[in-house]
């Protein structure tokens, strides 16, 4: 069925989800997963700034690889840098790079201006990959 998963997760409550699900799907299937977190930063007038401590997201992924391995799941880990705004392509980018047959992340929650605006990563990375995509709320 699935022969590589592609596990986005951030540090938010939802990535434990997204690691249960994942960690159920593989040892289903027997696929490989591969954990990516983007370290998001923003521009601030000319300067970009980290929004996010590399120590921090790095332990993100370190956390998330650790579950995994100690269920028995085959997994690997990336952390990723981009602009907030390029998120979603960043994982979708990855996601073929790594030949993914399934996306797994938490829908994210936005204020009511931000999903106006279409902030949402889960729904950019639905809408713009050919590959399947799990919300796993």
């Amino acid at each position: 069925m699935y022969k590589r998963i592609l596990a986005a997760v951030d540090n938010s409550p939802r990535s434990d989800r997204v690691l249960e699900t994942v960690e159920n799907l593989a040892k289903l299937t027997g696929a490989a997963v591969d954990v990516v977190h983007v370290g998001a930063s923003q521009v601030v007038y000319d300067t970009v700034v980290q929004v996010e401590d590399e120590q921090e997201a790095q332990a993100v992924v370190d956390n998330a690889l650790a579950k995994l391995k100690e269920a028995g799941v085959t997994a690997r880990g990336e952390l990723l840098t981009g602009l907030r705004g390029d998120i979603s392509s960043i994982i979708v980018e990855r996601a073929h790079e790594f030949g993914s047959d399934l996306i797994v992340l938490g829908p994210a929650h936005h204020t009511q201006l931000g999903v106006l605006v279409g902030e949402s990563v889960s729904e950019k990375v639905a809408l713009h990959t050919p590959t399947s995509v799990l919300l796993a709320v």
